[in-house]
């Protein structure tokens, strides 16, 4: 499917990552296969909003612009799914003392759109909105499971090199085995994978049947997870998803009411 102007505008900003948060119009020029009149003409167009900024002192290095902390901040303190799960994220995270994820997943990688962290914030080698592999660790295991077959086959054909070499799945049939067994038992636990020392335990949170759940983990060293009692932990988190998806489908009826009452109003 071709881009629109604006999609190819946007493709700048998939060249950002933590390691290469400066970039320069000429690498802008290479790897997107863009003339320098376009690259400049699409930096004026981000530099404009606010998305991106110019360094000054610079040959045409750029940054990410104020407008994207503003976006960041608007979504850590308004989205609907953080507001609702905060409380109960952060009750788990006192009564068990472990920290506390709330992760979704997307196409090519996986971000904590929110945590809630007990003391040892080193625990969290990734962090909200820092991209991580979706082919290690509890959280995008627990919701790849509750993927259609053909979602399934999908993540398996893309990542089928990564799965072997972590020793998850050697070819398809294992794959869509083990999704099998994490959708039946309801939750993933991950030892080591994505830190050799830290432990994940993770359930899905469902909100419809047509849409990827989100994953709520708790994370802790692998040496604390020695002592605590796994089978009472995901009685815990599954009560809590429990709460949130409740909370949340009132949320959306609500929000349903209040359209229906408002159409009328207006006819």
């Amino acid at each position: 499917m071709a881009l629109s102007s604006f999609g190819k505008i946007l493709t700048v900003l998939d060249l950002f990552s933590v390691s290469r948060p400066v970039i320069n119009v000429d690498v802008i020029c290479e790897e997107l296969g863009l003339s320098k009149p376009t690259s400049y003409r699409y930096l004026k167009e981000l530099v404009s909003a606010d998305i991106l900024q110019r360094l000054s002192g610079t040959s045409g290095d750029y940054t990410l612009g104020p407008k994207i902390a503003v976006m960041d901040y608007i979504s850590r303190t308004t989205d609907p799914l953080v507001q609702i799960s905060k409380p109960f994220m952060q009750e788990i995270s006192e009564r068990t003392e472990l920290c506390c994820l709330l992760t979704h997943l997307n196409d090519d990688y996986c971000i904590d759109i929110h945590h809630e962290v007990y003391r040892d914030e080193t625990l969290l080698t990734y962090g909200r909105g820092c991209p991580r592999p979706v082919y290690i660790g509890s959280s995008p295991k627990a919701i790849m499971a509750h993927l259609s077959k053909q979602n399934i086959h999908n993540y398996y054909t893309r990542f089928q090199t990564q799965l072997a070499k972590v020793g998850f799945a050697e070819d398809e049939e294992t794959f869509v085995n083990k999704m099998k067994k994490i959708k039946k038992q309801g939750y993933y636990f991950s030892q080591g994978e994505l830190d050799p020392n830290v432990s994940g335990l993770s359930i899905p949170v469902k909100f419809s049947s047509k849409e990827a759940p989100l994953a709520l983990t708790v994370l802790a060293s692998k040496n604390r997870f020695e002592y605590v009692n796994l089978q009472k932990l995901i009685e815990t988190l599954e009560d809590s998803a429990a709460q949130i998806e409740k909370r949340y489908q009132a949320l959306s009826e609500n929000d349903q009411l209040s359209k229906i009452s408002t159409s009328a109003k207006i006819f």
